[in-house]
């Protein structure tokens, strides 16, 4: 519901003079939350989790469990970020670099 009352006459324009309702006035103070995962990625996950345990427990190829180990090492990032605040990029970029790495030689482990 978008309403249109202001209680300050000095907050009815912005900064140019154009005309803002109240409800764009709210949303500009309070900015909605993007969660840390998309839906998508969180069923990538679980399936490349799930993938994971099949290969660890059933089957034998080391190969897949890298490539899964890499990935979820992958999208670790976000949280990395979120949580550990100042050194989260730097740690983020440094699981990027290992995961990026893990992968490529993994590839080239496969096909060897």
């Amino acid at each position: 519901m978008r309403y249109r009352w202001f209680v300050d006459e000095e907050k009815q324009t912005d900064e140019y003079g154009v005309p803002v309702s109240r409800a764009e006035h709210d949303e500009a103070l309070h900015p909605q939350k993007t969660p840390v995962y998309q839906p998508k990625e969180m069923l990538a996950i679980a399936v490349v989790a799930f993938i994971l345990v099949y290969e660890w427990f059933v089957g034998d190829s080391a190969h897949v469990m890298f490539m899964c180990v890499s990935f979820l090492t992958f999208e670790l990032r976000p949280l990395a970020r979120l949580c550990l605040g100042k050194n989260g990029r730097a740690v983020s970029n440094a699981l990027t670099g290992f995961s990026i790495a893990m992968f490529v030689g993994t590839l080239f482990w496969t096909f060897l």
